[in-house]
């Protein structure tokens, strides 16, 4: 009986007193949102009435709150000693990608993170208090939502579709594409859309709705047609970051991120915890920047989490921490993450070096075709170009000017002599 007292006593010190080494300078991470409804559902789907709270698109759900809010807790029991818990400027910035669901995770994982404490009660109905989250539109966005147009990586995810690889995957499951367009009402399935309906099954399962009985029939390599659709939507993250797409896709974010250390080396920075809220898309690209990514969709709120470490002084080393599950927020569990020809505590310059080939120096130009390719969209603006642009936009102008009289005109007259229109 003392021995199992003294076992519990023990695991409520650990639970409670976590506390970051002396050794941690600065946190980088980034996390995909929580649980949230499907992007789609497909025309046969049985449970296609159900109704999911917010609606679709990938909303986020009160479970996906949870984990955000557990994660926060989780975050600031971890780092306890290095950031306050309670919430301070200075510490902590957070940008999220401009998706609802994203955001909402964000102030789910700020709730748990830092519930107001004394002082900072502005209402004593709420345990809450706003904290500030950045974001930007997703047409901008080349960090987190990955948005914004980048011809050169269009043009190798293309090269890559047609790719002999792509070319055998689609012929090996020509017939399972079939069946599944035969059971849900979804037509010309192949490796860059069958994520939808993956997405859709899982997304009822979690919420322990009854799938489709097809989905448990055995397919050719003996899973279940639920286990391959799955290992299907694994597989799109490596076609769209593998190789040397990652320069586009998630070196921006590894590159900002060492940028964060290299500000925090050189004292140019105060800010402790660098908070990224994302997308699965987001944390695979990052890790597949790293060349360390398990080829594995990540869950909810699945968390990476890069340490700044400094010892001795003027050393600087990085750990990399993968945080892949919901179940283990009351234990400060995790995986050890370690760059190929590396080992934990790898020396910052180690990482700078083993990832220089992905991360852009300079993105826009680097996405950019080069220069005489047909598809490229960046433009030579020589003078004779910019010359015939200015007398056609002084055309445009004359031209609207004459349209706009015009109907000014016909308005008058049908005000004169017209009948008004009520339906307006």
């Amino acid at each position: 009986m003392k021995a199992k007292f003294g076992i519990s006593v023990l695991l409520l010190v650990v639970n409670c007193c976590w506390s970051a080494p002396l050794t941690l300078r600065q946190v980088n991470l980034v996390y995909r949102h929580g649980d949230r409804s499907p992007i789609e559902i497909f025309p046969t789907d049985p449970n296609i009435n159900y109704t999911w709270p917010q609606g679709i698109p990938g909303w986020l759900t009160n479970i996906g709150m949870n984990q955000h809010f557990e994660l926060g807790q989780w975050l600031q029991k971890r780092y306890n000693g290095f950031i306050s818990s309670e919430y301070k400027a200075s510490e902590i910035q957070i940008q999220s990608s401009d998706e609802n669901r994203c955001l909402m995770s964000a102030y789910s994982n700020l709730a748990g993170m830092y519930p107001p404490k004394e002082g900072q009660i502005w209402n004593t109905n709420i345990t809450w208090q706003p904290i500030p989250v950045h974001t930007q539109p997703e047409e901008e966005d080349n960090i987190l939502v990955m948005g914004k147009p980048c011809p050169k990586y269009d043009q190798l995810l293309d090269e890559a579709l047609k790719s002999h690889k792509i070319s055998e995957e689609e012929k090996k499951n020509k017939d399972f594409y079939a069946y599944i367009g035969k059971k849900t009402g979804w037509d010309h399935n192949n490796i860059t859309n069958i994520w939808r309906i993956a997405d859709s099954l899982f997304c009822e399962k979690t919420h322990n709705l009854t799938l489709p009985d097809w989905t448990n029939n055995r397919t050719v390599e003996n899973i279940t047609v639920y286990e391959k659709l799955r290992l299907l939507e694994s597989y799109q993250f490596t076609l769209l970051f593998g190789d040397n797409r990652s320069l586009y896709k998630g070196g921006p974010l590894l590159g900002l991120m060492l940028d964060n250390m290299r500000k925090m080396q050189n004292k140019t920075i105060d800010t402790k915890f660098f908070m990224y809220s994302g997308h699965d898309t987001t944390v695979s690209a990052l890790l597949s920047a790293l060349n360390i990514f398990n080829k594995k969709s990540p869950p909810y709120a699945a968390t990476v989490i890069l340490e700044l470490h400094e010892d001795p002084p003027k050393n600087y080393y990085v750990n990399i921490l993968y945080k892949n599950s919901t179940d283990s927020f009351t234990t400060d569990s995790y995986t050890n993450m370690v760059l190929p020809n590396c080992t934990m505590n790898c020396s910052f310059e180690m990482v700078v070096e083993q990832t220089k080939h992905r991360v852009p120096g300079n993105w826009d130009e680097e996405c950019a075709l080069p220069s005489g390719d047909p598809t490229t969209e960046t433009w030579k603006f020589s003078p004779a170009w910019m010359v015939a642009t200015v007398v056609s936009c002084l055309l445009c102008v004359v031209v609207g000017i004459f349209i706009v009289f015009a109907v000014k005109k016909r308005e008058r007259r049908a005000f004169l002599y017209g009948k008004f229109d009520t339906t307006q």
